[in-house]
């Protein structure tokens, strides 16, 4: 696990939701897999998918294949992953998303700690 650090997504995310957020966070103890941003209390992820409009590593088969393997294991694992663009990371859709994702995950958290 990378320790947080100043980035302007932390600082918004921390901003308006009082969480942390981890750069390059390792999310699966058995495989090198790692989140590019995380807040790992709220099991909230975000994906920043380059190379989506010059063949990059994403859109190819191979790593299109190991990306929804990565997935896969991240959503039966309770992880919300959102997948953006490069150029999407700092708008404003992106930030809205990550803290209804935050909320949602403290209420779902917060029913699973009652029953």
């Amino acid at each position: 696990m990378t320790t947080p650090g100043y980035s302007p997504l932390s600082a918004l995310i921390l901003k308006h939701t009082g969480e942390e957020v981890v750069a390059e966070y390792r999310f699966h103890p058995g495989r090198d897999w790692r989140f590019d941003f995380a807040i790992p209390s709220r099991r909230v992820a975000v994906e920043v998918e380059g190379g989506a409009f010059n063949g990059g590593r994403h859109i190819r088969p191979e790593g299109y294949l190991r990306d929804m393997e990565k997935y896969n294991e991240a959503a039966v694992s309770g992880w919300c992953v959102i997948r953006v663009l490069p150029g999407e990371l700092l708008m404003l859709k992106t930030l809205r998303l990550m803290i209804r994702a935050i909320n949602q995950n403290k209420l779902c958290q917060g029913h699973q700690e009652k029953d």
